[in-house]
């Protein structure tokens, strides 16, 4: 099983797609800093278990995926 890893910080007021994803939590907090830290929540990690790529890609586009 691989993984992927990655942090998101949530927009407080908007929709999940807005959400700030990066590969590292130092650049979701320079994102979060630089896009205003009062619309963002902290920095959360986010690890994913996937078997293949088409698994991935199943995770990522079921409902409600997006927002993790």
């Amino acid at each position: 099983m691989a993984t992927l890893t990655y942090w998101v910080c949530d927009i407080k007021d908007d929709h999940s797609t807005y959400n700030i994803r990066t590969k590292t939590k130092k650049e979701a907090v320079m994102k979060r800093a630089e896009f205003g830290e009062d619309s963002y929540r902290e920095p959360r990690k986010v690890v994913i278990e996937y078997s293949d790529a088409f698994d991935l890609a199943t995770w990522c586009l079921g409902e409600g995926r997006g927002g993790e």
